[in-house]
């Protein structure tokens, strides 16, 4: 059973975090380091994303899923999720085999 809380979703003793859902799949994906690449070079329009996604919500919703688009707009909206996500993206860039 999912518990709501501040943070996150509680799923039993463990925490998920809003984004990781959004981080697992770019890492499942294979595109850590890209995605992570791009979110530090597009930090500075945040505001401008935020913006985006509310203006391209009713095309985008339907098209990612509710859950999928809700955490992108969580994670745009708050700056710190953000930084988590890009810096967790970027360890997982790094981890790769070469």
């Amino acid at each position: 059973m999912r518990v709501p809380t501040e943070s996150g979703v509680s799923q039993g003793g463990c925490s998920v975090k809003p984004g990781d859902a959004l981080a697992d799949e770019l890492e499942r994906r294979g595109v850590a380091a890209p995605a992570a690449i791009l979110m530090d070079a597009h930090r500075p329009l945040l505001p401008l994303l935020q913006q985006g996604a509310i203006f391209l919500g009713p095309l985008l919703n339907p098209l990612l899923g509710a859950r999928r688009f809700g955490g992108l707009r969580r994670a745009l909206h708050d700056p710190a999720t953000y930084d988590r996500i890009a810096a967790r993206l970027a360890r997982a860039g790094r981890d790769l085999p070469r």
